[in-house]
């Protein structure tokens, strides 16, 4: 089992740094802070900071959110189809 499996907040924080994608281009870095800053004071800290690392480095330095922002889009998956 993994962190993701077995804790409920641990889950919703992986899950709310999906979500960043849809907030306004202009907010982004803004959510992201607020985010790394509660799962920094988290239970689970020593287990996600490994991600926040990760996270930071390639979604928020090397892929800029301006690559991978669905905010200000009509289509928000790859799936035209729905």
């Amino acid at each position: 089992m993994n962190l993701y499996e077995t804790d409920n907040e641990a889950r919703q924080f992986l899950r709310a740094f999906i979500c960043l994608a849809i907030l306004p281009i202009d907010r982004i870095n803004e959510g992201y802070a607020i985010l790394k800053q509660k799962v920094e004071v988290s239970l689970q800290a020593i287990e996600l900071i490994p991600f926040i690392i990760y996270f930071e480095n390639e979604w928020m330095n090397v892929f800029k959110p301006s690559t991978w922002s669905v905010g200000k889009s009509t289509w928000r998956t790859n799936n035209y189809a729905e």
